[in-house]
């Protein structure tokens, strides 16, 4: 079951009536390790069974989320399948001849040169492959927990707690969860509300929310264009190692086959 259905669920629960608790025990419990989802789920235990309406909120981002890394998963997939059939395509291409009788083996064995063709054609194939690795590894989408704070701090206020008591047991919370601090920019975003609270008095659930599905929708964005920039990034190995080494793994051995013993 996915984090956005094991909270609505959750919050389906709460406005049954069941206790907060047994609610916790029929979703499987809380899940051991750092996740958002055990964060906030630690954060409504601590909050009170008042918060069945913000869980509902936190599920639709977390389904924000979701639908979000799917489709960066999809769009990641392309140019890293385009790199892999580059890499290969010279080694298939050798292949291919010899089956067609083109005597690619026989012509290895009798030219030794076409060693030092295959050997530096093969060091240029596994260049292009350690850039290609590295800038695919680099492009990959992480997975954030970028904006459960705020919404950490959103439950805790829906719970009762002044906005003071709020942040100081979502950030404890938080702490003990995933062994640090929340980022700068959460912070900085939590500072920003609890100042626009204190001129306007504007709710400060609603501001905390919007402020999360921000700070979300910024971090994948920027995993959009990551993948985006690396169809070109691609073209680097392309052209410096996997061009060269196509020559030297097919072209030239394939001239010295064609040559015959000559």
């Amino acid at each position: 079951m996915s984090d956005s259905l094991t909270l609505t669920k959750f919050a389906g629960l709460l406005r049954s009536g069941v206790d907060l608790e047994r609610a916790i025990e029929h979703i499987g419990g809380i899940p051991e390790g750092p996740s958002g989802l055990s964060y906030l789920l630690e954060v409504a235990k601590d909050a009170g069974a008042s918060v069945a309406h913000e869980i509902d909120v936190v599920a639709d981002l977390f389904t924000f989320k979701e639908r979000s890394l799917q489709r960066i998963a999809v769009a990641h997939a392309s140019p890293k399948a385009s790199a892999k059939l580059v890499l290969w395509l010279p080694l298939i291409t050798l292949v291919m001849a010899e089956l067609a009788g083109m005597n690619v083996i026989g012509a290895l064995i009798t030219k030794p040169i076409m060693l030092l063709s295959l050997s530096f054609g093969l060091m240029l194939l596994l260049i292009a492959k350690s850039l290609s690795n590295r800038l695919i590894k680099r492009a990959k989408p992480k997975d954030t927990n970028i904006g459960f704070y705020l919404m950490g701090v959103a439950l805790e206020s829906s719970g009762g707690a002044s906005l003071n008591q709020a942040q100081n047991r979502a950030t404890d919370i938080y702490v003990k969860v995933f062994g640090a601090n929340p980022a700068t920019v959460e912070l900085k975003a939590m500072a920003q509300v609890a100042l626009l609270v204190e001129q306007t008095g504007a709710r400060v659930g609603d501001l905390l929310r919007r402020q999360a599905e921000q700070l979300q929708r910024e971090s994948l964005t920027a995993s959009e264009i990551q993948i985006e920039k690396l169809s070109v990034r691609l073209m680097l190995p392309l052209g410096l190692a996997v061009l060269p080494a196509f020559l030297f793994l097919t072209v030239i051995p394939l001239m010295f086959s064609m040559l015959g013993p000559k």
